[in-house]
Order: structure tokens, then C-alpha cells, then sequence
């Protein structure tokens, strides 16, 4: 029975306490998330994954650098370092996107980012549009820019700035502004649910009493968590 969670995520390993704090409800209920940083390169980290750790739920997050369209989830089976033998099993739910882009979530909590830039932090020019998907990718990096551009932690820089924003920005302020990240949300919360309704169903059979749930949507919820 699968209980670790494994998030390969587009950028680098700096962004690890940021990732584990903002994800940090899944790290609970006997499942372990393991955060996978993969620089550019999240597919061929991703196949990495499914072949070394078939057990796991393997999952993808990578930037979108535009508008989401469907059309994405192909874009990502045709890539060159797509393996059709090791992405067989994977579903559309594991394959998931920033959109545009990570510093689009940032822009959903705009009392964290008062906070962390204090006085200098210049709000009125960060894009109006409050469902940040819509915003484009050059407009939210823009709008970082010129808002921290007289803060004395110096203007906004991935490296430097995006580790501590993800750790303060609220979560469900990024689901109710991002449909992509709630569409995440809904598919790592549907795993832990599972999980507890098989370990309750596991006590249940080891003590002789029927299995509360153990049958319901079981081959459909195998196919939607592999390793299950």
C-alpha cells in the first residue's frame, strides 16, 4: 500500500522548506511527501521517479509558462523525455501546473507579500486581476519588480525571495485564486482520505468486522493512485 507522495517540482532545492511548509497538510496521517527538486528538466525527472519508485504516487509540477489549456497535458506526454512504458499508467491528476508560472501564486495572498516587503512594498502596482491565471507570465514578473524594487530586501529574485514567500503565502488563498492548484489540492486530499479509509478497513478485516467503505470505488481508486 502506497503511503509516500513524491512531488517533482520544476526548480531547485532552495525551494524545499518553502514547498514543505505550503504543502504542509499532507505531512500528516501516516503519508510522507517527499519534495524532488528537478531544475529545468521535471519530465526527465519525473520518468526518473516512476521507475524508481513504482510504489510511490509520483506527481508533476511544472510551470506552465502561459494560459492553461488541455492541450498541456499532451504537450507533456509528447515530450522527448517522455518514457510510454513508465508514463502507461500515469493519469492526467499527476501531471500538474503553475499557472503561469510559481510567482503567480504569490500574487493571490497580497497581505503576505505586505508583510514580508513591510512600508517600501508598492501594491498598487501588482496586476488588478485577481484570478492570477489569467495574469500573464511577464506581467506578474513585472509587477514583483517594480512593487519590491525599493525594498530593503532588494528587488524580488527567485533564489533569493521565492523560498520565504512560499513558506507565508496561505494556501487557500492560492486555491480560490488558482484553479490549478486547487485541482492539486483536491487530488493530494483525495489520496489521504483514501489511505485512511484502506488502514480503517485493514484494522477492520484484523479485528473480524466488516470493512466500513473498503469496496467502494475500489478499482476506480486504484487506477487513480497507482501503487494502491
Amino acid at each position: 500500500m502506497a503511503t509516500e507522495i513524491r512531488l517533482h517540482f520544476e526548480g531547485d532545492s532552495k525551494l524545499i522548506p518553502g514547498f514543505r511548509t505550503f504543502f504542509g497538510e499532507f505531512h500528516h496521517s501516516g503519508t510522507h511527501l517527499t519534495l524532488v527538486p528537478c531544475g529545468a528538466n521535471g519530465v526527465d525527472k519525473f520518468m526518473d521517479g516512476l521507475k524508481e519508485h513504482p510504489n510511490a504516487v509520483n506527481i508533476l509540477l511544472i510551470d506552465s509558462e502561459g494560459s492553461y489549456t488541455p492541450s498541456l497535458l499532451r504537450e507533456v506526454r509528447q515530450h522527448d523525455h517522455w518514457d510510454a512504458g513508465a508514463g502507461a499508467q500515469v493519469t492526467d491528476a499527476q501531471i500538474n501546473f503553475m499557472v503561469q508560472l510559481m510567482e503567480s501564486w504569490f500574487l493571490a495572498d497580497r497581505q503576505a507579500l505586505r508583510a514580508y516587503d513591510g512600508q517600501s512594498f508598492l501594491e498598487n502596482c501588482l496586476p488588478g486581476n485577481q484570478l492570477v491565471e489569467q495574469v500573464p507570465k511577464d506581467d506578474v514578473l513585472n509587477g514583483l519588480a517594480i512593487t519590491t524594487a525599493s525594498s530593503s530586501k532588494g528587488k524580488y529574485h527567485k533564489t533569493r525571495h521565492a523560498p520565504d514567500l512560499l513558506a507565508r503565502i496561505d494556501p487557500s488563498k492560492v486555491r480560490d485564486a488558482a484553479p490549478n492548484c486547487a485541482r492539486l489540492f483536491d487530488y493530494l486530499q483525495n489520496f489521504v482520505s483514501h489511505l485512511t479509509t484502506l488502514k480503517e478497513a485493514s484494522n477492520d478485516l484484523n479485528t473480524q468486522r466488516p470493512a466500513r467503505g473498503y469496496y467502494r470505488g475500489w478499482g476506480a481508486d486504484c487506477f487513480l493512485f497507482p501503487g494502491l
